[in-house]
């Protein structure tokens, strides 16, 4: 697969050096079960605890305060189903461009009788602090509002809200989805008040089938899955210890700064394709890892694979959505969401990629325009 151009970073993340290497350890060598104890599964116990350590100091939060588990979906969702609580408030806020983990999760609670607030965005995806807090009142007993968009890279306020929605609602627990943010831009739960945090490693050059969710000490979250009771019983079922290992390994190697490295990446890709008959989905000023752009008359999937054929790799709104009609530009109000496609960057990513990708997505516009 020499040459190929991979911008689908939304989707997945290659997995570094290091984190392959320490699932090959916890494979081949240290593959006790963490709950045994014995020797091995002692030291198995200590690897993953080394590695709740390296995603707690990314977070700056204490270790006790994260909870492992397959993903960002089953954070999620165990924020949600098991943080909504009718004795508290039968009110709880969203908003419509979330990840299907979260709005599916909602439609759960809306099943079971809760009144559902989604919130809906600006034509870029924004939605303020203010429209979200009037939404909450004293009945809310959940509130759950992402990071960063993972299919055209919106920020919202989550560093702004958490203390005026405890004013508003002091029992409201508030959950963020940070799948996409964390690791690329600081994250501070504790400070801004955040309640619960999903997280997941596959976003951060880790590999797939590892997550973490941060709970804050004293917020009650009922476990979504019953079993051995793991995880201090929130959540049950035997470790993914090698994806769980090469998590804290990825941890190791972020680097905040590489943001600059990207954006420069972004901005020299804009420069490039910006004379073409194309409309950015995204804010061109915003969060750099995401650019949605939509080429008009040619659809996303004719798109994809003509530049798929030609060694880039690139995306039609989130992977996990296929071919449905993306419900994110859908809620912007897009006018050529049949024209989108994602493209997300990495740290990985060289200006010599984004060149020789641009020039191959100018060629690709101008054959399928003719």
């Amino acid at each position: 697969m020499n040459g190929l151009i991979y911008l689908d970073n939304c989707a997945t993340t290659k997995p570094c050096k290091e984190a392959v290497e320490g699932a090959l350890f916890m494979m081949e060598e240290c593959f006790g079960n963490p709950s045994s104890t014995h020797q091995l599964g002692l030291l198995a116990e200590r690897e993953v605890e080394n590695a709740r350590k390296k995603i707690s100091d990314v977070l700056m939060v204490s270790p006790d305060e994260i909870y492992f588990n397959s993903g960002g979906t089953e954070g999620a969702n165990t924020a949600i189903l098991g943080g909504a609580n009718k004795k508290a408030g039968s009110r709880v806020v969203t908003t419509q461009i979330e990840h299907k983990a979260v709005l599916n999760a909602f439609k759960k609670l809306e099943s079971e009788g809760f009144e559902v607030i989604y919130l809906k965005p600006d034509e870029k995806g924004y939605i303020d602090e203010k429209t979200i807090i009037d939404a909450v009142n004293e009945k809310t007993s959940l509130v759950s509002i992402m990071h960063v968009n993972n299919e055209i890279g919106s920020m919202l306020p989550i560093d702004k809200i958490g203390k005026l929605i405890k004013l508003k609602s002091p029992r409201c627990i508030f959950h963020v989805d940070a799948v996409q943010s964390f690791g690329k831009i600081p994250v501070y739960p504790a400070k801004w008040n955040i309640d619960a945090l999903s997280v997941s490693a596959h976003k951060i050059h880790g590999i797939k089938g590892a997550g973490a969710l941060y709970v804050k000490k004293g917020v009650n979250i009922k476990p979504i899955i019953y079993g051995g009771g793991q995880e201090r019983g929130l959540r049950s079922g035997t470790l993914n210890t090698p994806a769980i290992v090469a998590f804290g390994k990825a941890c190791e190697k972020i680097n905040f700064e590489d943001i600059n490295h990207v954006r420069l990446l972004r901005d020299t890709l804009v420069d490039y394709i910006k004379d073409l008959d194309v409309v950015f989905n995204s804010s061109v000023e915003g969060f750099p890892y995401i650019l949605n752009v939509s080429f008009k008359n040619i659809r996303s999937e004719v798109m994809l694979n003509a530049l798929s054929a030609r060694g880039v790799y690139v995306s039609a709104a989130s992977a996990c959505a296929g071919n449905k009609e993306s419900h994110v530009l859908s809620a912007t109000g897009a006018k050529y969401a049949y024209s989108a496609i994602r493209i997300s960057f990495s740290r990985d990513n060289t200006a010599d990629e984004i060149k020789e990708a641009a020039k191959i997505i100018r060629e690709t516009v101008k054959n399928l325009t003719i």
